[in-house]
């Protein structure tokens, strides 16, 4: 059975988590053997770190152990810009297929690669300006809330300690402060990356606006290898953490009545409401949860969490409110507030790291623009609760954005998705990194039947952050009307498409 804190770290329906984008170019590179190594180790401030390397096992893990079925050529541990594009520069003159990644978080493993993984994990730095905050790309969540504490600065971040800038915010960004600030990309005011040529530029709204308006919601891996991010921090000392639990019988009444609540106190109010099914042998009792932060007193969660419990015609198996310090609500968000900020790590990622990888993930989600409701929602409920299969973690997630995330046009930034509402997402944690054929077709044609009752619902549309490699108009689903507009960007900084993966922007 997946504990509590693996759900939270691969379930992207439940934890609103970033991404990592990636990059790699289609054509097949060379091999190991006829690749000069030595030449970007001496140029890499960094480490390099190839198969016969003993570090290189660990150096290969993402967040799910089912890509560790991948074998780069090499990774190389960039600890500066210029580190950056001496592997970019490298990877061209050796025909080498190249992905990025910051914190291996990407759902389909596009932050893996045949080839040579560009690992940005190293450039990590949190700076304190007078206005602004620069973040580099590999700066965790949980070590820039810890950095930032002592300035009386905070920053919108997902629900994930371990999720990282570089895909966060390039893919939009959402988490339980988004109604009430934003989007995490909305409050991006620069940004600096190395292009395909190796060159480094920096992109804002009055410097390569085209491509600033293109990292605000376009995915990673897609224009180039960002370095660094400026963002506007928040101001937001205190916040109040709430977790509650239901009972599984009136779960259609809740989430009827926490949707209706959310759409209600938008300005406030960030929360999930999630359907878990930790072992889904049968005769297992779903758990439904409603947790989340809050943006204002405690008295008036107190009374919001009253009125949900009277609109929903239950009182909740639980029930817990503090109010803390913002870093301090969102290590409960974490699940993290029970270790240290160094144990609220993935295994492998320092010494005392104690969140497991979970081992295979199936997943898919949609954007809503309205709640979902009745007999659609009563049937999402009956789908999720069929077909039990013991060792399985399932989860049925629901996540309001709305609020701020509206206010901005559609064009405005690459982030087309301004109606956007809910976000919902069903799908299951495998405890094994190569399953079985049988818990593939039993996991597939569940996470499928779901799905095919809420897609007719939604808007259409579906969230780059969690990619779904099943769609088929992933063009339309992930980036709207302004998608024309990033393939213009795209051939205008990265016109030998250098920089893809399957559902990259120009393939």
């Amino acid at each position: 059975m997946i504990s509590r804190r693996s759900v939270l770290q691969l379930g992207g329906a439940l934890a609103v988590a970033g991404s990592v984008g990636a990059a790699a170019p289609s054509a097949q590179g060379a091999r190991s053997a006829t690749v000069p190594w030595d030449q970007l180790r001496a140029r890499l401030r960094g480490d390099l770190v190839l198969p016969a390397d003993s570090g290189y096992d660990l150096a290969k893990q993402l967040a799910v152990a089912e890509y560790d079925a991948i074998h780069p050529q090499g990774i190389a541990y960039c600890e500066t810009p210029a580190d950056v594009a001496s592997a970019v520069r490298f990877a061209q003159a050796n025909s080498l297929p190249t992905r990025t990644r910051s914190g291996g978080h990407n759902f389909a493993g596009w932050s893996t690669g045949e080839g040579l993984v560009v690992d940005v994990s190293r450039i990590k730095h949190v700076k304190v300006g007078a206005s602004t905050v620069r973040l580099g790309p590999g700066a965790m969540s949980v070590e820039a809330l810890t950095a930032l504490k002592p300035y009386n600065r905070q920053i919108v971040t997902g629900t994930c300690p371990t999720v990282c800038p570089g895909g966060f915010l390039t893919g939009g960004g959402i988490g339980f402060q988004t109604a009430r600030y934003g989007l995490g990309s909305d409050r991006l005011v620069s940004a600096r990356a190395v292009l395909a040529d190796g060159s480094l530029v920096t992109a804002s709204a009055t410097r390569e606006p085209d491509l600033f308006w293109a990292l605000r919601g376009g995915g990673g891996g897609n224009f180039g290898v960002l370095v660094d991010f400026e963002v506007l921090p928040i101001d937001q000392p205190r916040g109040v953490y709430f977790a509650t639990t239901w009972p599984w019988d009136k779960a259609r009444e809740l989430v009827e009545a926490w949707q209706q609540w959310s759409l209600a106190d938008a300005d406030t109010l960030g929360s999930s409401c999630g359907v878990l099914l930790f072992d889904a042998a049968p005769g297992t009792t779903p758990m439904v949860t409603v947790n989340g932060g809050y943006w204002g007193a405690q008295a008036d969660l107190e009374a919001g969490l009253d009125a949900l419990a009277a609109q929903a015609g239950a009182q909740p198996l639980s029930r817990s409110v503090a109010e803390l310090p913002y870093d301090e609500v969102m290590m409960h968000v974490y699940g993290c507030d029970q270790v240290t900020v160094k144990q609220c790590h993935r295994v492998g990622q320092n010494d005392e790291a104690t969140i497991p990888r979970g081992g295979a993930l199936r997943e898919r989600h949609r954007l809503f623009d309205k709640p979902l409701t009745g007999s659609a929602l009563a049937a999402t409920l009956a789908a999720f609760d069929a077909d039990r299969h013991a060792g399985h973690t399932r989860f049925l997630g629901f996540n309001h954005l709305g609020g701020a995330s509206t206010r901005p046009g559609r064009t405005d930034t690459a982030f087309w998705h301004r109606d956007t509402q809910f976000l919902i997402g069903i799908g299951a944690a495998l405890p094994s990194p190569t399953p079985s054929a049988e818990d593939e077709a039993v996991t597939k044609a569940w996470v499928d039947r779901g799905y095919g009752i809420i897609d007719p619902l939604s808007t259409g549309h579906s969230y780059i952050n969690f990619p779904d490699e099943r769609l088929e108009d992933w063009q339309q689903a992930y980036y709207g009307g302004n998608y024309d507009r990033l393939v213009q960007v795209k051939n205008a900084y990265d016109p030998g498409n250098f920089f893809n993966h399957p559902q990259s922007i120009g393939s």
